[in-house]
């Protein structure tokens, strides 16, 4: 979110909730900053963030790979944690997505949760809530890392997007110091230094094209069918999706010109102008030791708002179906909206985590061009996947579902994602677009 824009939607705390802690630092050492003892609001059925300062001060006045943000950590207690979204702010509008609707639906808690770039319990959308241990956050916690100015006021922002349950954060803290977050490998391939970048062909010329994959261990792992009779979710089979780019150059995105907002470490705040945008293609071409580009139209961005979102999506990003073999012929039973997403690099695929195994291959910083490619925020003016990097929704995020047919008879089906389903995007492989998997309905027959 830019931070003019904020200034005016969000709902300030109360001096009396909250209590401030702050030391001063020097570069040496690691130092910790932090808020304590807020009580949070339930949701208030409108666009709300509840915003908690985290005052740093004392701190060298550059970030980079040398010094920077090393980790947070968040204490907070709350009945049904899958409500929350929960995003860090840096003085200068720089925001990400610490934990973003995790928890399934009667998770408790967060409990002395670390977040770092590389967590060794994994990331924290496929943990189990208290989420006590040292996770893999929503967001690139590396992007706070931006070369920008550290002191000044945080924030941790807050959004409960489900009525029924408010919390108490007891403590949250960011530590800074010489060992900061970054994307191992990032500084080999980047557009101020097209030498470094790789082509795969003798000649060293070619066109950096995205290529476009689900990642099968998200949703392997992480949907839930509801009974046709359920009170809040009738007849929904949630599903998580993550769309990864493994091919050589970024999957670039904007308008024709650009129209609004901070370009694009925070979301574009908007929501006056409910126009469609027609969208554009940005492709990247190496010859030798230079970079060119052109664009292509492709689809359409909007402004979505939605609770949990209040940013621009991409237009019918993905398709999901369930499909059923009878007679050998396939059928589809039910299929669903074609989802919109905001496209941003919300994870980089790393080869120690089960999420980077693809198509029978283990993607991670091996990868040709690995991270080419900034997208941290839901830009009007550019957005995209970085090279091994991917878009992640949760199965608790809105449209992340298929309305199951009223009677459908329970038993083995086929579930399929497929991302750019009206091809309008230029890729280096279309043929891998679709994922799909066996799925056991048991819930629909009355």
């Amino acid at each position: 979110m830019n931070s003019k824009a904020i200034k005016s939607r969000l709902i300030k705390l109360p001096a009396l909730f909250f209590v401030l802690i702050f030391c001063n630092a020097t570069a040496a050492n690691a130092q910790t900053y932090f808020a304590k003892n807020v009580q949070l609001y339930d949701n208030q059925n409108r666009f709300f963030v509840q915003e908690i300062p985290i005052q740093v001060s004392g701190l060298p006045t550059k970030t980079d790979t040398g010094f920077g943000i090393e980790n947070i950590q968040l204490t907070l207690h709350h009945n049904r944690v899958s409500d929350l979204k929960i995003q860090l702010q840096s003085p200068d509008g720089s925001t990400i997505w610490v934990t973003n609707r995790n928890g399934g639906l009667e998770g408790k808690n967060y409990m002395h949760t670390t977040f770092q770039q590389y967590g060794k319990n994994g990331l924290v959308n496929k943990a189990k809530p208290p989420f006590t241990g040292n996770y893999t956050p929503d967001g690139e916690l590396s992007s706070l890392n931006n070369g920008g100015n550290p002191n000044g006021q945080w924030k941790l922002l807050i959004e409960d997007l489900k009525e029924g349950e408010s919390g108490f954060l007891d403590s949250v803290s960011i530590t800074f110091g010489n060992k900061p977050a970054f994307i191992r490998q990032r500084q080999y391939c980047n557009f101020s230094q097209p030498e470094l970048c790789s082509c795969n062909t003798n000649n060293n010329s070619c066109e950096l094209l995205p290529d476009l994959v689900i990642v099968p261990q998200f949703s392997k792992t992480q949907y839930e069918e509801f009974a046709w009779n359920d009170a809040a979710y009738p007849g929904e089979l949630k599903i998580s999706v993550a769309i990864a780019n493994i091919g050589l150059g970024p999957l670039e995105v904007g308008p024709e010109t650009t129209l609004t907002g901070d370009c694009c470490t925070a979301d574009t705040i908007q929501n006056k102008d409910e126009r469609r945008y027609a969208l554009f293609q940005k492709i990247y071409s190496k010859t030798g030791n230079s970079f060119s580009e052109r664009k292509i139209k492709t689809g359409t961005i909007y402004f979505d708002s939605k609770p949990g979102h209040n940013h621009y999506h991409v237009d019918d990003w993905i398709e999901m179906r369930l499909v059923q073999q009878v007679k050998g012929k396939r059928v589809i039973v039910c299929k669903g909206q074609k989802v919109s997403y905001c496209l941003f690099t919300t994870g980089m695929l790393y080869e120690k985590d089960s999420s980077s195994y693809i198509n029978k291959k283990i993607y991670g910083r091996n990868m040709p061009n690995y991270a080419l490619g900034e997208y941290y925020a839901c830009s009007l003016a550019k957005q995209g996947i970085s090279v091994g990097g991917y878009d992640y929704y949760g199965m608790m995020y809105e449209g992340q579902f298929l309305q199951l047919p009223k009677g459908l008879k329970n038993g083995e089906y086929i579930l399929e994602i497929e991302v750019d389903p009206e091809h309008k995007y230029k890729e280096s492989d279309e043929s891998n677009n679709i994922f799909s998997m066996k799925i056991n309905i048991q819930k629909q027959e009355e």
